[in-house]
């Protein structure tokens, strides 16, 4: 999804209604304006059940990722407790 495909899908729903991410095992939490962030991942490298399908670049890996792995992404942080 890019940032124009978002706004597309956002400008469906009502200006004043509420956003919020998954909690951390149970319930949403809201996401706050300081929480979103453009953030470097790495593609499809989550391989275990609990991890997210894109991780954070391995920078200090023996291995380093191909450049074409590494994308900008605009991520909803969920807001600290």
């Amino acid at each position: 999804m890019t940032v124009q495909d978002l706004i597309r899908i956002l400008r469906t729903y009502p200006a004043d209604l509420r956003v919020v991410v998954n909690g951390y095992e149970e319930g949403f939490d809201d996401v706050s304006p300081e929480g979103i962030a453009v953030v470097k991942v790495q593609l499809n490298r989550g391989k275990k059940d609990w991890q997210g399908r894109h991780l954070e670049p391995a920078m200090q890996s023996e291995e380093m990722p191909a450049d074409e792995e590494i994308v900008g992404a605009l991520a909803f942080l969920r807001e600290s407790n």
